[in-house]
């Protein structure tokens, strides 16, 4: 991957780029940051051409994009859809603690003392709500939980071993997205892949599960 500049409306936009094995180029936005797929030796000078052909259509995906966590002293971090700003005080003590609108962090290591904070909380929610979905919606034994910082995927299922795992970038989304995808995950107890039957047994239990879906969709990690 290699990085590079352009100029878009009197503003220097960073762009990464990706040389692969392909035929053609591809351009996309993720987290903020254009990304371009291209033929190895394709000219930067041609990619740039089809950077300024598509600006009007990426610059609005690059505005529009918030992320859910900005780990420094005063930046913030997404609770269930919550805002709450960061307080550092640099006494190293792995700890956060919340106050109203504001969470406080104890570490200079912010971004790892955060974390650790927000997958207590979810791992909370996480056993609560399965719990819950145990007793009355599925004849399932207690899984192992665990949760990871994962790239394009909110779950997984390891029925074999009898365990699920969550992304911990759920924390930062309401909370009936996130019971969607446990129930998606549990799911897989009784249908290993996503077939129609797979489906019905969401559906059984989450009437609108389609609408959570669809939401879950646009969410980009």
């Amino acid at each position: 991957m290699k990085s590079y500049q352009i100029m878009f409306n009197q503003e220097l936009i960073s762009y990464d780029v990706y040389f692969k094995n392909m035929k053609s180029i591809r351009i996309r936005v993720k987290e903020g940051r254009i990304q371009v797929s291209a033929p190895y030796y394709t000219p930067i000078s041609f990619i740039e051409e089809n950077l300024y052909k598509y600006q009007d259509k990426l610059l609005p995906q690059l505005k529009k994009y918030v992320p859910y966590a900005i780990y420094q002293n005063q930046g913030y971090v997404m609770i269930y859809e919550k805002k709450y700003t960061l307080s550092v005080r640099d006494v190293q003590i792995m700890k956060c603690q919340i106050h109203e609108d504001v969470l406080y962090v104890y570490h200079s290591r912010i971004q790892d003392c955060v974390e650790m904070y927000l997958k207590k909380i979810l791992m909370d929610y996480l056993q609560e709500k399965i719990i819950e979905y145990l007793a009355y919606d599925f004849d399932l034994d207690m899984p192992l939980i665990e949760i990871k910082k994962y790239k394009g995927r909110w779950g997984s299922c390891f029925y074999k071993d009898n365990k699920v795992t969550f992304n911990l970038s759920l924390i930062h989304l309401p909370k009936d997205l996130i019971d969607y995808v446990i129930v998606h995950e549990l799911a897989h107890f009784l249908q290993a892949n996503h077939s129609h039957l797979f489906y019905q047994e969401i559906e059984k239990r989450m009437p609108d599960y389609k609408q959570r879906q669809k939401r879950l969709k646009e969410i980009h990690i």
